[in-house]
């Protein structure tokens, strides 16, 4: 070898091809900037570092441009197009090129969905290598407290370096989808929340009223209205042991929900498919319907829609109701790879003229022993129907024996039947889902 090296040829041979793997590394290597949270339709690109100058461009939420340069106010950018220019730093955030997981825990272009085993109820957990994202976290059930949650007890067991929530999105306020979440602002820095505002006068929505209140620098959107401020009403109750007077708590509002994607982060973008913050006689009507695109795979989270009321699949759902309305606005949105399956897989929900638009062929149940009303979830059915389909995975496999596991997510042998049967999808970089069980301990 030392031979070879010392032949001049060889040795500049050598020389070329090394720097031209550092050349092409720097160039995979480099960092990206994005639009901010707060972006709704694009950045303008310009042709200089100041606002006066020609708009040659556009920067919109998802996309990611590489960065050049920075200096005061403006980074220096290539689109994908090769356009070279300016974006304002208000508007933009830098998104190191090579997330090997750090605080959010998943390598660079892939995603991880969680869907834990909080007993009768919701809880999805979204990490991306530049966000973390919580989509509901409720139990009817399972509704131990501070260290005792078994939501706030899986975020920290599967991501230990999570520091922040980038978006908690709440998809209507009923306790097996509200009730876990105000623990998370105590131990997490919350940044961005996404409510429809239906208020629902119980104990689980308003503290997580009050914990958005209490938590400075939380943007709070809801359906109702751009900025301002919404009053929240809630009577006297005997909360957690305690005693609550009447209140009204104010929150400061951002900006409102609508249908333009949300950035997440590098290649991943949310947009919300129906968001109703009007005071519906069923809460369930109110369900923020969200459409995660992560990479290039879309996943759908549908809440507690529904399509009527309980009867077979086969039924066309109502015009009025909230599948009914997503086949009027919005069907060819709809396209997903999986669906977490609205109500807990209950026959007011999942009708086959919603399930063909959709076209998703993995599902996700989260379902629990408590009964909605004389009906233990899910209906066999909506299970039926979705397993002809493709495969259906369930939170509620070994609820039988759940409450004496003592190896599981939160309390151990605690009599609940969640912490047992989390269901974890992992997107590759291609956009391909792996769908397994997890069920691991803490």
């Amino acid at each position: 070898m030392c031979r070879m090296l010392a032949q001049p040829g060889v040795r500049w041979s050598l020389v070329f091809f090394l720097a031209t793997v550092l050349f092409v590394s720097n160039i995979a290597l480099a960092d990206g900037v994005v639009p901010t949270s707060q972006v709704t339709a694009r950045v303008v690109v310009r042709a200089g570092a100041s606002s006066g100058s020609a708009d040659i461009g556009s920067l919109r939420p998802g996309e990611r441009a590489e960065l050049l340069g920075s200096m005061p106010g403006w980074y220096r950018v290539q689109l994908s197009n090769g356009t070279e220019g300016f974006v304002s730093k208000r508007w933009t955030q830098v998104v190191p090129a090579a997330a090997t997981g750090g605080t959010h825990g998943t390598l660079a272009g892939t995603y991880t969905l969680d869907a834990v085993d909080v007993g009768t109820g919701l809880g999805i957990l979204v990490r991306g290598p530049d966000f973390t994202l919580v989509y509901d976290g409720g139990s009817n059930d399972d509704l131990a407290r501070g260290s005792s949650n078994r939501m706030l007890a899986f975020i920290r067991a599967v991501a230990p370096t999570v520091t922040t929530i980038d978006h908690l999105i709440l998809s209507h306020p009923h306790r097996d989808h509200v009730e876990l979440l105000p623990d998370l602002f105590g131990a997490y820095e919350i940044k961005q929340v996404w409510d429809s505002g239906r208020v629902n006068d119980i104990c689980g929505y308003r503290a997580f009223i009050k914990a958005i209140h209490d938590e400075a620098g939380v943007q709070y959107h809801d359906a109702l209205q751009d900025f301002g401020t919404q009053d929240f009403s809630f009577t006297a109750a005997r909360c957690y042991g305690e005693d609550l007077p009447a209140s009204v708590i104010t929150l400061s509002l951002s900006t409102r929900i609508n249908q333009v994607p949300a950035p997440l982060g590098q290649n991943a973008s949310m947009t919300f498919l129906h968001a109703d913050g009007a005071p519906h006689p069923n809460i369930n009507d109110n369900s923020l319907v969200v459409r995660l695109d992560l990479g290039d795979a879309r996943i759908l989270l549908v809440g507690d829609e529904q399509a009527g009321g309980r009867t077979s699949p086969t039924v066309a759902p109502t015009p009025t109701s909230v599948e009914g309305n997503l086949l009027s606005c919005c069907a060819t949105e709809l396209a997903a790879k999986l669906l977490v399956v609205g109500h807990h897989g209950s026959k007011t929900s999942s009708r086959q003229a919603f399930l063909n638009q959709v076209g998703a062929s993995t599902f996700i149940v989260s379902a629990g022993p408590t009964k909605y009303g004389s009906v233990v979830l899910p209906d066999q059915e909506v299970v039926t129907e979705l397993q002809s389909r493709g495969p259906v995975f369930r939170t509620d496999l070994n609820d039988l024996t759940c409450g004496s596991n003592t190896a599981k997510i939160g309390p151990d042998n605690d009599g609940r039947a969640g912490g047992c049967d989390n269901v974890r999808v992992q997107v590759s970089a291609t956009g391909a889902l792996q769908v397994d069980y997890w069920r691991g301990s803490d």
